[in-house]
């Protein structure tokens, strides 16, 4: 930030329990100081103009206090000095954006990214709090030794509530938004437009509406498009499409910094580890393409967590041969090979199942789901229904399904997942580390009114694949070591104590093979070492207390049919065909000959698989029986990968 000037005998020594050690002069109307608390931390303190509402003033600023985002300089309270209001901010040490590019020159490569990122991502920690920033430029932009860092948090609003106050720093008005112009107030879109000025600035050098004098420079803000023929590839295109004049045109703060992160590889990511499927070699980028884009944000992954979990999945890549890993690429401590207490191998010729041959009806309804081109064929008498979905592409809504059968959003980029009993939501972000350094997952309990977060594990690891128990009192889920691309433990989730619990286990694999619940609540996962693959049984402490390694490749999560009695997998041999399995004691009791290309999706009834078929250009679930008849089309979706379905046992009312 600028450096501190000596005070002149006009100003504060003291100021709200701060000793102030020096002037600011960063050319703003306001007086700004440097201080220091009796610890000794270093704080920002600007005195604003006279005039102010006091209860108008505090109640704008006080939400604001504490509130906790990454690369956003904190607002640490505010309140009156005399006549004045002051409001008090962290102090960033560093250079801001305008000192840099002024001293270094413009930013390329992997600085320009990170600054890219790191500031959409403070803009989209401030947006879903409900907040707005409304003074974003390169002099409120701080590059600090933990990458960029968003300055003047809190102080637009904070000016509004002062009658007469000047709503910005005297000088040209390059970084405002149109309605801004027109006397708009503050809103996410207008930071969003101000936010792509910033960065273009910092690409070229000089603002992309920049006209030499103030009415040339409205006049270009209004009426003319920005000039980005410097601004590389796929960032320039983002950048004029934040740039728009209608604030409707602008994606949301989420929308981009998913589309910074990578859209393309965040879909291809989600698809191929929410179905459990990992590429032979990871997808190749030309260089400079998104997969390159640099992410570590002074030591903060922005990791984009795969869709994942119990639930059937339309969209889905091709299914490639199981992945053959070394035993070298185990961690310390780890294998990939099966336990020693594999259990003896029972006889794997196949027996007819004891249970009551169990009707599909005929579907007597339709459901489309807004924002794809999915329908949904259902029949009141379902034992599983599409329970939630989420957009793969802008705005990445998620979306909830009540009891009354409609749908409502719940979030952006994040997986709802409903527990068994309906009392539960969780809500399991794709973007991670946005805010802090843990992991977490949100809760809520809609009868209930709740709604909370549970810290998970930190950073660099990550928690993803959420199931829930059939009881619906624990949640569980995998942890990512993204530097090994290896699982290596689970968390429990105990919603109704809101805490959690990180377990280590004793054997890691690969990411596409993630932890759920059995039906008496054990855990399992499956592995293979190469040769053999299969599953393994784990108690509470991550050791392994059965393994079934001739069974072949569970999918997901989503492997016992509703009595928990069979399970399904693809059969060892490789043949395209679907083994179903005994839980105890492991016997094959039905080998079903799916249809071409068809994939393994979940389970509707005892006697009846979901599978995935792709046809044309689209998808459809159908429902198979354990002989390999097709009895029903459950949905289709003749456009690919638009969304992901989750479809849920009927929750009892």
């Amino acid at each position: 930030m600028s450096r501190a000037a000596p005070l002149t005998p006009s100003d504060p020594r003291e100021l709200a329990g701060y000793r102030i050690t020096g002037r600011l002069d960063d050319a703003r109307p306001q007086d700004a100081y440097l201080a220091e608390d009796p610890s000794g931390s270093r704080a920002v303190i600007r005195l604003l103009p006279p005039g102010a509402d006091p209860e108008r003033f505090l109640r704008t600023v006080e939400p604001l206090r504490g509130m906790s985002a990454f690369g956003v300089a904190q607002v640490l309270g505010g309140g009156f000095h005399d006549d004045r209001p002051y409001i008090v901010s962290e102090h960033v040490e560093g250079a801001t954006l305008a000192e840099a590019v002024a001293a270094d020159g413009t930013l390329r490569g992997a600085a320009l990214d990170r600054l890219a990122i790191g500031t959409m991502a403070a803009l989209a920690a401030v947006h879903r709090s409900g907040a707005v920033h409304g003074d974003i430029r390169p002099e409120t932009v701080v590059l600090g030794s933990d990458g960029p860092v968003v300055v003047d948090f809190g102080l637009a609003g904070a000016l509004a509530a002062v009658e007469g106050a000047p709503t910005r720093s005297v000088g040209l008005p390059a970084y405002q938004a149109p309605e801004r112009l027109d006397g708009a107030a503050p809103a996410p879109p207008a930071d969003v437009f101000a936010w792509a000025a910033t960065v273009a600035f910092a690409a070229t050098g000089a603002a992309p509406f920049g006209g030499g004098t103030v009415a040339a420079t409205i006049n270009r803000i209004l009426h003319d498009e920005p000039d980005l023929s410097a601004v590389p590839g796929e960032l320039g295109d983002l950048l004029a499409e934040c740039l728009a004049k209608d604030p409707a045109d602008r994606p949301a703060a989420g929308a981009a910094l998913l589309r910074l992160v990578g859209e393309e590889s965040l879909l291809e990511t989600a698809t191929a580890i929410a179905t459990g499927r990992v590429a032979e070699q990871p997808p190749v980028r030309p260089p400079g393409g998104r997969l390159r884009r640099a992410l570590l944000l002074g030591g903060a992954f922005l990791a984009v967590a795969a869709v994942s979990g119990a639930a059937v999945y339309l969209a889905a890549p091709p299914r490639p041969a199981e992945v053959r890993r070394a035993a070298a690429t185990a961690s310390p401590g780890g294998s990939l090979a099966p336990a020693p207490t594999a259990a003896p191998v029972p006889a794997t010729t196949a027996q007819p199942t004891s249970a009551a041959w169990e009707k599909v009806e005929e579907p007597s309804a339709e459901v489309r789901l807004d924002g794809t081109s999915a329908v949904v064929h259902e029949h009141p008498s379902d034992p599983v229904r599409l329970s939630a979905y989420l957009l793969t592409a802008q705005p990445f809504t998620s979306y909830l399904r009540e009891r009354s059968g409609s749908f409502r959003e719940v979030g952006a980029a994040e997986e709802a997942v409903p527990s068994p009993d309906g009392r539960w939501v969780a809500l399991n972000p794709w973007l991670k580390f946005t805010d802090s350094d843990q992991d977490r997952v949100r809760l809520s309990a809609p009868a209930a009114g709740e709604r909370f977060a549970v810290d998970t594990v930190k950073q660099p690891l990550r928690t993803m694949f959420p199931v829930w128990s059939r009881d619906g009192s624990r949640l569980l889920l995998s942890i990512l070591d993204p530097g090994k691309d290896l699982i290596t433990g689970f968390v429990l989730v105990d919603p109704a104590a809101r805490t959690a619990a990180a377990v280590q286990t004793e054997y890691f694999d690969n990411a596409a093979r993630p932890f759920t619940f059995m039906p008496d609540g054990r855990i399992a996962r499956a592995f293979s070492d190469g040769e053999r693959i299969g599953i393994n049984v784990y108690g509470a402490d991550g050791r392994v207390t059965r393994s079934l390694p001739w069974v072949g490749a569970p999918q997901g999560t989503s492997w016992f049919s509703p009595s928990g009695a069979l399970f399904a997998t693809y059969c060892p041999r490789g043949d395209g065909t679907a083994c179903v399995w005994s839980a105890e004691p492991g016997n094959r009791r039905a080998t079903v000959a799916l249809p071409p290309k068809a994939e393994l999706a979940g389970w509707f009834n005892e006697q009846h698989l979901i599978v995935r078929v792709p046809h044309k250009k689209g998808t459809r679930l159908q429902l198979v029986d354990l002989t390999g008849a097709v009895a029903r089309v459950l949905v289709d979706m003749p456009k690919k990968n638009e969304a992901f379905l989750r479809f849920d046992p009927v929750a009892p009312r």
